[in-house]
């Protein structure tokens, strides 16, 4: 884990880490934030360690790229048991970036 990914995944284990805050101008971090609490709800996550997992997908994110987030909650998903197509991850990704540009520009 990097030092980002922890920082962001130990605030969100205080329940210091607010995705309003940390998205609150970025498409891209606030479509992450949505799908990690999107596939977090999927795999049945307590809030708790909803909270972490969603920080994890939102600093993954922040790094890797949208490819990446694709590859990491297929991966997670599927390994929870939850059958999944990479394509069905992708189009869900395309939805919450719509979501996200809705929920940002609602703000300005």
């Amino acid at each position: 884990m990097t030092m980002e990914v922890e920082t962001i995944a130990r605030r969100a284990t205080t329940q210091d880490w607010c995705p309003e805050a940390d998205t609150r101008d970025s498409i891209p971090a606030r479509r992450n934030a949505l799908a990690g609490l999107w596939a977090g709800r999927l795999m049945r996550m307590r809030d708790d360690t909803l909270a972490i997992y969603a920080a994890e997908v939102h600093a993954s994110g922040t790094m890797n790229g949208s490819e990446a987030i694709v590859q990491k909650l297929w991966y997670d998903l599927n390994r929870a048991g939850v059958p999944i197509s990479r394509d069905a991850v992708a189009s869900k990704i395309g939805e919450l970036h719509r979501d996200a540009m809705g929920q940002l520009s609602a703000t300005d």
